[in-house]
């Protein structure tokens, strides 16, 4: 046992001298006769009260006693139970009865798991994770083997470095079923494409049966597939192709019909949820004048079907009315010398500039686009492209950058070029074969708009080009596509901003964040914010409404597990006298994990059994259990050496010193003054 205390050693002395003064000024005689006090019950008094007094000062400096000890524990042993809606309620409730035999050996910890989906190697990682460093002797595992999530069991159970016994549940009877397996699909499509949905289907003890697999969306029916079982044991992989006719957040359900005799309807269905997005955008092509680089560039992004292309001229009084509406404006060759077009009037609209040799730099530089040109001379140059390796804005495979770089000189301004603020190069400018450090193709972001610059006309060569190299235009389309792509994107300047997951499944909790911005864009959550949720798809319509948390600098809201289904949710919030709204929708799948296979794996339990050295048993044999575990000899009581930190003021014993010395003390007072 040690003692002690954060303060220095020299500070006993005044605990000392504390008693040493308190215990003088109280019972020094000096020339006094007439105290009735004798001599040498004055010095026991001095002495009661010193010690007193520094005892009670000593405490005042919290020391800590520090002593080591050894804590015994028992083994542990973790009954781990399936309650997966494949195990029977009778048979989950097998190792209850068996606890209370275990318990009086063994501490007996009951875990469970199977909720929505069986993962086994999971649970068995949370064992292992729980009790790490702990006396942990053996884990019974109760379970029918089936599992549809996680790890194979198998190759996890021997990292826990106990035995493990399993208690075989369930029915391995072979019975007559088909189930849908596996659902793949993009999470993704765009509004008026196609995308595929591939099933993986399993059927047993169907051969010769036929069934149609199909695909519907709030009962109508988009593609199927007629599905003929060629054997006891079959399984493929179907492929259905449905168009993504409705935007937004789409609920699409896949069907396999029954047969005669299939022992279970529930996994003959799954649900999935597709995100169908209206990528159709208007783009403008504003031109100064004809120019071979408007038809590259139009042939380039309608390339994407999604995108469609006005050409407008100056020379044919464009109708400018439109042009706002546009996702994206390219502007080849403007501002123009003796143009007197208003650019700054589109500034908010995410632009493409092509200068090249009739743009007027002066008023170009005047529009504070993030590039600045300053000409030196009336002339140009002939540049050819060198990537940027530092460029991080999207990828560019590297054979087609490659590619790219091989491409005819374009013609640009010679001169000195700037850029302001976070401009990405893409390609830098090539003059002579030497490097110019001058930007070719470049993106930069102001003001929540972004702009993309080609410092250089001549981009119909580079499609020709291209063909002739490649045979086909796609290394150009799909640079000019991922130009196109990554500038029409606007920042969100909503001053309420919600975000989620637009797809939750059904065991996943479901949490929304916000964000609530002044004028200035600053965050802010001193309002409140409400959120009132809706279930799309039930008849009944009613809102639940939820006042979201204050987490940080915005908000959040924790929904817990939701039922599965269409939810959409109003965010409203006031701020400054002014409303604010955020709309939205998500998906909870369900999953139905638990109804694809019915049939027990007892072998899988044999062998987690048999690596980790425990031994598989049945339902009718639980009751040895104990006997099995008793016979191990590596199931014991350890003892741990532990240090323990003990405030010596909760000590019992020193609050008992303290009272005898001064009830010593005030007997002897008693006894001499009466």
């Amino acid at each position: 046992m040690n003692l002690l205390f954060d303060y220095p050693w020299y500070c006993l002395l005044f605990c000392f001298l504390a008693g040493a003064v308190y215990s003088g000024v109280l019972y020094w005689r000096g020339g006094r006769k007439d105290t009735p006090l004798p001599k040498t019950a004055g010095i026991l008094l001095a002495l009661l009260r010193f010690l007193t007094v520094t005892l009670i000062s000593f405490l005042l400096l919290a020391p800590l006693v520090r002593r080591n000890v050894g804590v015994r524990e028992r083994p542990i042993v973790v009954l781990v139970q399936d309650k997966s809606t494949s195990v029977p309620s009778q048979s989950r409730a097998l190792l209850d009865a068996c606890s209370q035999t275990l318990s009086a050996n063994y501490q007996v910890v009951l875990d469970s798991f199977g909720a929505g989906a069986t993962d086994i190697a999971a649970a068995l990682t949370s064992v292992g994770d729980r009790y790490a460093g702990r006396n942990l002797g053996a884990v019974v595992l109760a379970t029918d083997g089936i599992y549809n999530q996680g790890q194979n069991p198998a190759i996890v159970a021997p990292r826990l470095a106990v035995p493990v016994y399993t208690v075989a549940l369930g029915d391995t009877t072979q019975r007559r079923d088909a189930a849908i397996t596996h659902v793949r699909c993009n999470r993704t499509a765009f509004l008026g494409n196609t995308f595929p949905v591939e099933v993986t289907v399993q059927a047993h003890l169907l051969a010769g049966q036929r069934a149609t697999l199909s695909v519907s969306r709030g009962g109508r029916t988009l593609g199927s597939q007629e599905i003929l079982y060629t054997d006891n044991h079959y399984t493929a992989t179907h492929t259905l192709v449905i168009e993504a006719d409705k935007p937004g957040l789409q609920h699409y359900t896949v069907s396999l019909t029954l047969c005669a005799g299939e022992g279970s309807a529930g996994n003959n269905s799954r649900t999935l949820a597709v995100e169908v997005r209206d990528g159709h955008q208007r783009i403008t092509i504003l031109a100064a004048a004809p120019h071979p680089d408007i038809a590259a560039l139009k042939r380039s992004i309608e390339a994407n079907p999604n995108y469609e292309v006005d050409v407008q001229l100056l020379s044919d009084n464009p109708r400018l009315e439109h042009v706002k509406e546009s996702s994206l404006l390219v502007l080849h060759n403007l501002p123009a010398q003796g143009s007197q077009l208003d650019l700054g009037a589109f500034r908010g609209i995410p632009t493409l500039y092509v200068v090249g040799v009739q743009t007027d730099l002066g008023r170009f530089n005047a529009l504070h686009t993030g590039l600045e040109i300053v000409a030196r001379a009336r002339k140009n140059d002939e540049v050819t492209a060198e990537r940027e390796s530092s460029f991080a804005l999207f990828t560019l495979a590297d054979d087609v950058g490659g590619r790219l770089e091989q491409l005819p000189p374009l013609v640009a301004p010679f001169g000195t070029y700037r850029s302001v603020g976070n401009m990405q190069v893409l390609f830098s400018a090539k003059v002579g074969g030497m490097a110019s450090g001058r930007p070719l193709i470049a993106f930069c972001q102001q003001e929540g708009v972004r702009r993309a610059f080609v410092v250089g006309e001549g981009l119909w060569r580079w499609r020709l080009q291209d063909y002739q190299m490649t045979g086909s235009t796609a290394d150009v389309d799909l640079l000019v596509e991922k130009m196109v792509v990554y500038t029409s994107q606007l920042t969100n300047h909503d001053q309420l901003q919600v975000t989620h997951e637009p797809i939750y499944q059904e065991n996943e909790p479901v949490t929304i964040q916000a964000m609530l911005y002044n004028d200035n864009f600053e965050p802010v959550n001193d309002p409140a914010v409400s959120l009132a949720l809706t279930r799309v798809d039930s008849a009944d319509k009613a809102a639940t409404t939820y006042e979201m948390n204050r987490s940080g600098s915005g908000y959040s809201l924790h929904l817990g597990l939701l039922a599965p289904g269409h939810y959409g949710y109003t965010a409203t919030t006031t701020l400054a006298g002014k409303s604010h709204k955020a709309v939205g929708s998500f998906i909870v799948e369900e999953l139905n994990l638990e109804e694809l296979s019915l049939v027990a794996d007892h072998a899988l339990l044999a062998t987690i059994a048999n690596t980790t050295g425990g031994e598989i048993i049945y339902p009718h044999e639980v009751d040895r259990l104990p006997q099995l575990l008793a016979a191990r000899d590596d199931l014991k009581t350890v003892v741990y050496p532990h240090t323990r930190y003990t405030d010596l003021l909760n000590l019992p014993w020193l609050l008992v010193l303290l009272v005898l010395l001064l009830s010593v003390e005030w007997a002897v007072r008693k006894f001499f003054f009466g």
